[in-house]
């Protein structure tokens, strides 16, 4: 099945990373979406002894499993938006204070006119 993250294969941008067994891992790991997994292992690998472009291969793979902030801003807002729309409803219009459910339009009223001529 095409959604199986096994079929997904390599990320694109992880196709020019160097060849590195602990850092295949961790890209083997984010295919599979284990993204704690992704963050210790860049840590270490940033921490420890590799060649400066292993250790920046991990620190952007690392990177790629954050949230993009504009998408935290946007989720922020809409949260507010959300908040102050439900208070806005329920201090100008609101469910009814007795319980009741809320009026509806009157029924008009249907005249019909004199035929007694």
């Amino acid at each position: 099945m095409i959604n199986e993250p096994a079929a997904w294969g390599r990320p694109a941008f992880a196709e020019d990373f160097p060849k590195d067994d602990d850092l295949e891992a961790l890209v083997v790991a984010f295919g599979a979406g284990d993204y704690k997994t992704v963050n210790e292992g860049a840590a270490k690998i940033a921490s420890g002894d590799k060649p400066d472009d292993v250790k920046a291969a991990a620190k952007l793979l690392a990177a790629r499993t954050t949230p993009d902030p504009t998408a935290r801003l946007l989720f922020l807002f809409t949260a507010v938006l959300l908040v102050f729309l439900s208070v806005w409803w329920m201090a100008h219009d609101g469910p009814p204070k007795d319980g009741s459910p809320a009026p509806s339009a009157p029924v008009p009223t249907v005249e019909y006119p004199d035929r007694h001529r």
